[in-house]
Protein backbone atom coordinates (compact mmCIF):
# COMPACT_ATOMS: atom_id res chain seq x y z
CA UNK A 1 0.00 0.00 0.00
CA UNK A 2 1.34 3.31 -1.03
CA UNK A 3 0.74 6.75 0.78
CA UNK A 4 -1.73 7.74 -1.68
CA UNK A 5 -3.74 4.60 -0.55
CA UNK A 6 -3.56 4.94 2.94
CA UNK A 7 -4.97 8.77 2.63
CA UNK A 8 -7.78 7.81 0.33
CA UNK A 9 -8.24 4.88 3.08
CA UNK A 10 -8.13 7.55 6.19
CA UNK A 11 -10.50 9.99 3.90
CA UNK A 12 -13.07 7.35 3.86
CA UNK A 13 -13.17 7.18 7.93
CA UNK A 14 -13.95 10.86 8.07
CA UNK A 15 -17.17 11.05 9.06
CA UNK A 16 -19.46 14.27 9.23
CA UNK A 17 -22.16 15.82 11.65
CA UNK A 18 -25.10 18.18 10.58
CA UNK A 19 -24.98 21.23 12.73
CA UNK A 20 -27.53 23.83 11.65
CA UNK A 21 -27.39 23.63 8.35
CA UNK A 22 -24.12 22.79 7.86
CA UNK A 23 -22.24 19.58 7.82
CA UNK A 24 -19.08 19.52 9.92
CA UNK A 25 -16.63 17.17 10.95
CA UNK A 26 -16.60 14.57 13.54
CA UNK A 27 -14.05 12.93 13.64
CA UNK A 28 -9.64 12.76 13.11
CA UNK A 29 -9.10 9.79 11.25
CA UNK A 30 -5.21 11.28 11.84
CA UNK A 31 -4.61 11.95 14.90
CA UNK A 32 -2.92 9.25 16.91
CA UNK A 33 -0.64 8.94 13.17
CA UNK A 34 2.35 10.65 15.10
CA UNK A 35 2.19 9.04 18.38
CA UNK A 36 5.22 7.11 18.84
CA UNK A 37 5.19 3.49 21.16
CA UNK A 38 4.26 3.62 24.74
CA UNK A 39 1.93 5.18 26.88
CA UNK A 40 -0.15 8.52 26.59
CA UNK A 41 -2.67 10.44 28.86
CA UNK A 42 -5.05 11.95 26.96
CA UNK A 43 -7.32 14.56 28.16
CA UNK A 44 -10.10 16.07 26.56
CA UNK A 45 -11.96 19.48 27.45
CA UNK A 46 -14.16 21.99 25.95
CA UNK A 47 -12.21 23.78 23.41
CA UNK A 48 -8.52 22.11 24.03
CA UNK A 49 -7.06 18.27 23.79
CA UNK A 50 -3.98 17.43 26.21
CA UNK A 51 -1.64 14.86 25.25
CA UNK A 52 0.60 13.44 27.63
CA UNK A 53 3.43 11.29 26.29
CA UNK A 54 5.90 8.72 28.78
CA UNK A 55 3.05 8.14 31.31
CA UNK A 56 3.94 5.12 33.53
CA UNK A 57 1.27 2.39 33.54
CA UNK A 58 1.09 2.23 37.55
CA UNK A 59 0.82 5.92 38.08
CA UNK A 60 -1.49 6.65 35.32
CA UNK A 61 -4.62 7.42 37.86
CA UNK A 62 -2.21 10.11 39.69
CA UNK A 63 -0.80 11.74 36.69
CA UNK A 64 -4.03 12.32 35.60
CA UNK A 65 -5.77 13.22 38.36
CA UNK A 66 -2.54 16.12 39.53
CA UNK A 67 -2.87 17.50 35.72
CA UNK A 68 -6.50 17.55 36.57
CA UNK A 69 -6.41 19.77 39.40
CA UNK A 70 -3.07 22.16 37.82
CA UNK A 71 -6.02 24.63 36.74
CA UNK A 72 -7.13 25.13 40.50
CA UNK A 73 -3.43 25.01 41.37
CA UNK A 74 -2.98 28.47 39.46
CA UNK A 75 -6.03 29.71 40.97
CA UNK A 76 -5.02 29.32 44.23
CA UNK A 77 -0.88 30.48 43.37
CA UNK A 78 -2.30 33.17 41.56
CA UNK A 79 -4.82 34.48 44.99
CA UNK A 80 -2.21 33.76 47.06
CA UNK A 81 0.54 36.06 44.80
CA UNK A 82 -1.55 39.03 44.40
CA UNK A 83 0.19 42.41 44.92
CA UNK A 84 -0.85 44.36 47.97
CA UNK A 85 -0.30 47.91 48.86
CA UNK A 86 2.63 48.23 51.17
CA UNK A 87 1.68 48.77 54.72
CA UNK A 88 4.88 50.89 56.00
CA UNK A 89 5.83 54.08 53.97
CA UNK A 90 9.63 54.24 52.35
CA UNK A 91 11.30 56.67 54.67
CA UNK A 92 13.28 59.56 52.76
CA UNK A 93 16.50 57.97 53.40
CA UNK A 94 15.19 54.57 51.65
CA UNK A 95 14.33 56.19 48.75
CA UNK A 96 17.61 57.90 48.75
CA UNK A 97 19.71 54.72 49.25
CA UNK A 98 16.74 52.84 46.48
CA UNK A 99 17.59 56.39 44.00
CA UNK A 100 21.65 55.62 44.65
CA UNK A 101 21.35 52.11 44.18
CA UNK A 102 19.54 52.56 40.65
CA UNK A 103 22.08 55.46 39.55
CA UNK A 104 25.18 52.72 40.20
CA UNK A 105 23.41 49.70 38.77
CA UNK A 106 21.35 50.83 36.02
CA UNK A 107 17.60 49.92 35.54
CA UNK A 108 18.00 46.31 34.92
CA UNK A 109 17.22 46.01 38.92
CA UNK A 110 14.06 48.10 38.30
CA UNK A 111 12.07 45.45 37.52
CA UNK A 112 11.97 41.98 38.95
CA UNK A 113 10.84 38.55 37.23
CA UNK A 114 8.82 35.52 38.89
CA UNK A 115 8.31 32.38 37.12
CA UNK A 116 4.08 32.52 35.55
CA UNK A 117 1.55 30.60 37.93
CA UNK A 118 1.27 28.16 35.57
CA UNK A 119 5.25 27.14 35.88
CA UNK A 120 4.72 27.31 39.40
CA UNK A 121 1.82 24.55 39.21
CA UNK A 122 3.93 22.28 36.70
CA UNK A 123 6.92 22.34 39.39
CA UNK A 124 4.09 21.28 42.00
CA UNK A 125 3.13 18.81 40.39
CA UNK A 126 6.40 17.40 39.34
CA UNK A 127 7.26 17.48 43.05
CA UNK A 128 4.14 15.72 43.88
CA UNK A 129 4.55 12.90 41.46
CA UNK A 130 8.35 12.62 41.99
CA UNK A 131 9.61 8.77 42.60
Amino acid sequence: MNAQQRIYNKMEQIRYKKVGRKYVQDNDPWAYEGLREGWWLVKVAAGSTSIRQAIYPHKAEIIAAAKDKEDQLVEIIRKASEARPQSIPLSEQAKADWAWFMSRNGKEFNTLEYPSMQENAEKIIEALLEK
